[in-house]
């Protein structure tokens, strides 16, 4: 594995936030789950992460200033740098900083850390300089060192704290997967002093359950003296007396929520007092050492992994073969028997060198370059093509090809699936039939139900694919419903079938012994073989699957297997009440089929039910396609329909708005010239006024229900809550409307029931516009009798309130009408006044408020409009 590759999969799974910028522009181009998380970014694409988006904290630090650094960064450079941020607890960062060229290109890796702590420990503490300087070595080897070097890394480094820490052992623990054992992995001792790593190994983690409870919360283990242990710490108490330990500090490390290790000193000629920054320090190792175990972790499972592959790719039974550039680099041994060559004539030659030119559709050897591209380009291919062998011979195969890169380079990797035999059986059963089921017959198809087989296929059809399929190959053949009921009759059955057959016991239990091996075909996906339930001879099933339905089966069988003796079979035969005779001559006329044989007459069956799953699929597209042009049309029709009926009721609309503005305006103008004479009485002056206090009320009102449904398509309506009392507001509807209704001389009626108040927390004005404009219409189009309105309340936290009229209701034809946009505007509405807006206006209200609204009415008898909506409004 390449530099590049190396990379990648170190900054992928590192535990340390990296990230890698171009020098040029300073674009990011890596970056780990760690750093988006640490920077917040997870919101944003990888593309969208700009240089800023790291520089947080502008008053000591901005984007600027981070340009200068990194511009002043030499090839090769490595540098560590006090990154300061503002990311809650954490203030500082520390970046470490490495300049690297690749094909060319100079790139920047950055490698963060939280060092908060030791940044304000340094800041207090000058002996602080040299440690960092050991975790700058530290996690610079750690990006540098062959695995292998490793564990001699953490040693190294176990000498030096050991050394820094003035203490007499440093070492460090590794969980085992399951976290239920515990090994001392590399240990430190000071001169004299014992060492016990031998000893501490697969230790059970609940021997010591103190500790294991701190660990596995992921706590630190800071004890001055030992004697601090709590009384049921007894096993540590014992342990550490054994190791003569008098003081000890224990740090865990993990990766995300998986405990990993722990990293721990202590003292054991004398006893010490751990200060804040001491902890904080061996944290910030623990941290290395985590990053370290888990590179190693990573670097061990991908060479089990390539080792696996590797042993996967000699051992397949599939035909495998690796090419670089478009030559061969490798094949395994099943591709060699499969060409009848040696490894020498099949590597180093190109696909077009071992293709033929008796290529399907005439192509050239050389179009296999094509599908080569493809794959490299990362579209996988699979495609039928014919091949040479080292003899001479052609193979008719089918290729797929992936890509995958190694070393940087790209590769592909090619199977073969020798499809010779099968390809000429199957084009001597298909080449003088038509499976396709003609035009009328998909126009008839509800593709929305669902389908079975005959849906799909020509009973005729699939008989006489059927009957070609088992005169071709000696085994008897039938095709099933789902339910192992025969679609077709069954094509050369032997004579003892027949008479199982003939009986209701062996006829139900061969139809079971069908439906059982369809199932079982059906959730393998490929043909299935098993003695039948009934005789014992053995059947097989494949499943015909079309998009994804399964939709039938194709049994074949009836074969007599080598270890079935006439004497078992009469036992069975004599329970059905058959003659023996007939039984035993029937089976002194079966012939055993090789096992070799009945496997490739399997294979030549999965071949045929794919061959019908792709022609079912292709009848289902072929119907899809008629039915949604038809749908299609029949949308188009109604579209047109409905925009010319749009287009009509628009200049109705605006017919009768012009002439809704005129009347008022007719009004206003006409009384306001009356005004100017002289000699008016103050009565008519009075009336005058009143006159254009109205016309002026009427205008307005039209320019308001302008306005809002123009703020309703647009989306502009907000919605202002507030606590009010839902029957104090209808008594001031009532009062508002109470003289119109008696200038008609009709009754306006208030139902309520003994409430004096009720309260509600909605949009009280959105409310009252509501019931104003379903009043207000039934006064105008009631004639005689009486208007009520009232409320009704649900269950939970809803409310029903209603407006009835007995006025000329509504034809059934248009009820569902009524709150389209304009309709009022018909001709027919035109005498009664308005714009033919109030009605879309209250049904977007009542559904801004939570609710919806329902219209009943009668022609000649009257309308009952009522809306349910929430009495508190989230």
């Amino acid at each position: 594995m390449n530099d590049r590759i190396n990379m990648e999969h170190l900054i992928k799974h590192n535990f340390e936030p990296l990230v890698i910028f171009k020098r040029s522009g300073y674009a990011v181009e890596l970056i780990n789950d760690s750093a988006t998380s640490l920077f917040n970014l997870q919101s944003l694409d990888k593309n969208e992460i700009r240089l800023r988006h790291f520089c947080n904290r502008a008053d000591l630090f901005n984007e600027k200033a981070a340009i200068r650094l990194l511009s002043t960064l030499e090839l090769g450079e490595k540098k560590d740098f006090d990154w300061p941020v503002r990311l809650g607890n954490t203030h500082w960062l520390l970046a470490y900083l490495n300049v690297y060229e690749d094909k060319g290109e100079e790139y920047i890796l950055v490698t963060f850390r939280d060092n908060t702590i030791g940044k304000e420990s340094l800041l207090r503490l000058n002996n602080m300089v040299a440690f960092r300087e050991v975790l700058d070595n530290l996690l610079s080897a750690n990006t540098i060192v062959a695995p292998d070097e490793i564990p001699t890394l953490i040693d190294k480094s176990l000498l030096v704290v050991g050394q820094f820490f003035n203490c007499d052992r440093s070492y460090v623990f590794q969980f085992s997967e399951d976290l239920q054992l515990h090994s001392n992995i590399n240990e430190w001792c000071a001169n004299g002093i014992t060492p016990y790593i031998d000893e501490l190994q697969d230790i059970p983690i609940r021997k010591f359950p103190y500790l294991a409870d701190h660990f596995l919360r992921n706590e630190t283990v800071c004890l001055n003296d030992v004697s601090e242990l709590p009384l049921e710490a007894k096993n540590e108490r014992e342990e550490f007396a054994k190791e003569g330990i008098q003081s000890i500090l224990l740090i865990p490390f993990s990766e995300g929520e998986k405990r990993i290790g722990f990293v721990g000193i202590d003292h054991v000629r004398s006893s010490k007092a751990w200060t804040a920054s001491e902890v904080s320090n061996l944290k910030l190792l623990a941290r290395a050492f985590a990053n370290m175990l888990l590179r190693l972790k990573k670097e061990k499972e991908l060479k089990e992994q390539h080792n696996m592959y590797q042993t996967l790719f000699m051992a397949a039974n599939d035909s495998i073969a690796i090419f670089r550039n478009g030559i061969c680099l490798d094949a395994n041994p099943k591709t060699l028997n499969d060409f009848k060559c040696s490894r020498d004539f099949f590597v180093g030659k190109s696909l077009v060198e071992l293709s033929s030119h008796n290529q399907v559709e005439g192509k050239s050897p050389s179009y296999i370059n094509v599908f080569q591209q493809e794959a490299l380009n990362g579209h996988p291919q699979m495609f039928e093509w014919v091949l040479k062998r080292g003899d001479g011979s052609e193979i008719e195969a089918e290729i797929s090809l992936n890509k995958f890169s190694n070393k940087g380079e790209s590769h592909t990797i090619a199977i073969f699936r020798d499809i010779t035999e099968q390809n000429q059986a199957v084009k001597l059963l298909f080449e003088t039939k038509d499976y396709k089921k003609t035009e009328s017959q998909l126009l008839n198809l509800n593709v929305d139900l669902e389908l079975t087989i005959l849906d799909l296929f020509d009973i005729k059809q699939l008989q006489n694919l059927q009957d070609a399929f088992a005169y071709a190959t000696g085994v008897s053949s039938l095709i099933t419903d789902l339910e192992g009921y025969p679609i077709t009759d069954v094509s050369f059955t032997n004579e003892i079938c027949k008479l199982v057959r003939a009986t209701d016991d062996g006829k139900h239990m061969c139809i079971e012994s069908g439906k059982m091996l369809g199932k079982l075909a059906k959730e393998q996906r490929k043909p299935i073989s098993r003695p039948c339930l009934s005789c014992g001879f053995i059947d097989a099933a494949a499943p015909i699957i079309v998009d994804g339905n399964h939709i039938g089966n194709w049994i074949i069988g009836q074969v007599r297997p080598s270890d079935l003796n006439v004497d078992k079979l009469l036992e069975y035969t004599r329970r059905l009440n058959i003659n023996d005779d007939g039984v035993i001559a029937g089976f002194e006329k079966l012939v055993d089929l090789a096992p070799e044989r009945f496997t490739k007459i399997l294979n030549l069956l999965n071949v045929l039910t794919n061959e019908l799953s792709i022609l079912g699929y292709n009848n289902l597209k072929l119907a899809k396609s008629v039915q949604n042009h038809l749908s299609l049309e029949r949308k188009l029709l109604l579209s047109k329909q409905r925009a010319e009926e749009s287009d009509r009721l628009k200049s109705a609309f605006l017919a009768n708005l012009s002439h809704e503005i005129r009347t008022p305006m007719n009004g206003i103008v006409g009384f306001s010239e009356l005004l100017q004479f002289e000699g008016l009485t103050p009565a008519d002056r009075r009336e005058y006024v009143r006159l254009i206090h109205q016309s002026s009320s009427q205008l307005l009102n039209i320019i308001n229900d302008i306005i809002d449904i123009s703020k309703i398509e647009s989306g502009q309506i907000d919605i202002h809550s507030s606590y009010f009392d839902v029957i104090e507001l209808m008594e001031n509807q009532e009062a508002f409307f109470i003289d119109s209704a008696k200038a008609k001389e009709i009754d306006l009626i208030f139902n309520s029931d003994d409430l004096t108040e009720l309260e509600m927390f909605s949009d009280e004005g959105k409310l009252r516009q509501v019931l104003t404009n379903l009043i207000s219409n039934a006064i105008k189009f009631t004639a005689q009798g009486s208007v009520e309105f009232g409320y009704e309340l649900m269950d939970g936290n809803l409310i029903e309130l209603f407006v009835q009229d007995s006025g000329t209701g509504i034809d059934a034809d248009n009820v569902h009408f009524i709150f389209d946009r304009f309709w009022q505007a018909k001709d027919s509405d035109v005498k009664k006044g308005g714009t033919g807006l109030g009605l879309a206006i209250t049904k977007a209200y009542v559904e801004l408020l939570g609710g919806h609204i329902n219209v009943k009415s009668k022609l000649n008898e009257g309308t009952r409009f009522s809306f349910v909506i929430p009495r508190t409004l989230n």
